[in-house]
């Protein structure tokens, strides 16, 4: 069997055995605290629930959020088996996969996610390509999924049942579904999908492949067209970001049931190769600029960056908590996974470091030094407790590019830069765009890099 198809296996197993955990999370946590009963009642009142960033599921359900992260990952694994794709897993859906469950624990579900994965079925038959050619982008294309959201359950301007006020006036939550909204829902769904693999494909001469979520700033420019059709032509107002946050914080729990995976990972690398340690020591060298772990230090190796990189991210979330008053709540027991997304093509501990350290630096200033001198209000600054910045950082890990290849003072800047920027984006297509974080990367690496590579030639060719 050719060694690329035993890796796509493994890595598929991989994926099965996260899967496996976010189920037995939803049964644990059940047992544990008496809600075992409330497991599918609510995940149904998370399908119901409108999409937009950034929302906490826990707030709905505790046990039916875990349960929703595994129903996300189980329809991941089946359309990557029903497109024929078992033996084409690569480190392309390993970031699909991670990025997607990410987002499922504040607005991703497999009702939002499947018109957009249809769709780029749709796409590829329009094309006369394979299935399995495009299921990572398939993937990928549910950066918009809050919209499919929006049309089912809102727009526009769908009125609830026994619920005052329409769109854009309260906050809703287990909405009855609208039954025309599916078409539409379709209709956005194909269009979305005949562009995106255009942008896609052109993304990187934006951002010169120093944004790993390159399907990042795609996804935000189609978002702002969509949203622009769908309320300011029809003049529809801009709906409530739905439930908002919840005072649920789960940190114990999480934490354990992730290190367990990650050691499992950290055991297999190692079963599967006696040499992933000494090649890992290669792979936390690598820039992360254009690299596919995989390929380059081979599937052991791989596996210990998803143990090593896991508990990297995981401690750094967990300094944010005990040291800055963070709260583990449900959108950051997601976004770990938003921050993991690149494990197998492109971070790890040694060039995202420098992006964290540059989001710690510039939240003291915001928190610390700017009240010493006098500037600004009082309240709603922005800092490490932040529960928006907290979900930015997982994407600012995609610049890591930048700070492996170009040095950390401008990975620590890059971190700076995305801080600065990045809850500002969201506003320009009201918070319908997972991938904001992933845009603002991109729009960073936009400015940076070219002011880089003026003033310091040599290491454009480092």
């Amino acid at each position: 069997m050719d060694q690329k198809v035993k890796n796509a296996r493994i890595l598929f197993k991989v994926l099965a055995l996260f899967t496996l955990m976010f189920f037995a999370m939803s049964v644990v946590y059940g047992v544990m605290n008496n809600q075992v009963a409330d497991i599918i009642p609510g995940w149904i009142r998370i399908l119901k629930t409108p999409a937009q960033c950034t929302q906490d599921m826990y707030g709905v359900s505790v046990v039916g959020t875990y349960f929703n992260m595994g129903m996300c990952c189980l329809l991941m694994l089946l359309y990557i088996v029903v497109c024929g794709g078992m033996d084409s897993v690569n480190s392309g859906t390993v970031a699909a996969f991670f990025l997607t469950v990410g987002f499922s624990s504040w607005g991703m579900n497999v009702m939002n996610m499947l018109p957009l994965m249809i769709g780029m079925q749709v796409y590829a038959a329009l094309k006369k390509k394979t299935p399995a050619s495009m299921m990572n982008l398939g993937i990928f294309s549910t950066a918009i999924a809050p919209i499919m959201s929006e049309v089912v359950l809102r727009w526009p301007g769908y009125t609830a049942p026994g619920v005052e006020g329409t769109t854009g006036v309260a906050a809703m939550s287990n909405l009855p579904i609208h039954p025309g909204g599916f078409v539409v829902a379709f209709i956005i769904a194909i269009l979305f999908c005949c562009f995106y693999p255009a942008l896609c494909a052109k993304a990187p001469n934006f951002h010169f492949g120093c944004d790993l979520f390159n399907a990042g700033p795609p996804a935000g420019f189609l978002c702002l067209m969509t949203i622009g059709f769908l309320f300011k032509v029809t003049n529809t107002p801009l709906p409530s970001n739905g439930p908002g946050q919840s005072q649920v914080e789960i940190f114990g729990f999480v934490l354990v049931s992730y290190l367990i995976v990650f050691a499992i990972c950290f055991i297999l690398g190692m079963m599967l190769d006696k040499d992933a340690l000494a090649n890992y020591g290669k792979l936390i060298k690598d820039s992360g600029h254009g690299s596919d772990f995989i390929e380059k230090y081979g599937i052991g190796a791989t596996l210990v960056n998803f143990a090593v990189y896991g508990v990297f991210i995981l401690l750094f979330y967990s300094v944010m908590k005990f040291c800055f008053g963070a709260k583990f709540s449900g959108p950051i027991a997601g976004v770990v996974w938003c921050a993991f997304t690149w494990v197998a093509a492109g971070a790890h501990p040694g060039n995202v470091l420098p992006i964290g350290i540059g989001y710690v630096l510039i939240s003291l200033v915001s928190t610390v030094v700017c009240p010493a001198l006098g500037v600004g209000a009082e309240t709603g600054r922005l800092g490490m407790s932040t529960v928006g910045i907290l979900i930015a950082f997982s994407y600012a890990t995609g610049m890591a590019p930048i700070s492996g290849k170009y040095g950390v003072i401008w990975g620590i800047i890059a971190g700076m830069m995305h801080f600065a920027i990045v809850t500002l984006i969201p506003l320009q297509y009201d918070f319908f765009n997972f991938y904001n974080g992933g845009f603002t990367a991109g729009v960073v690496a936009f400015v940076l890099i070219p002011f880089i590579e003026h003033w310091w030639p040599a290491k454009a060719e480092a």
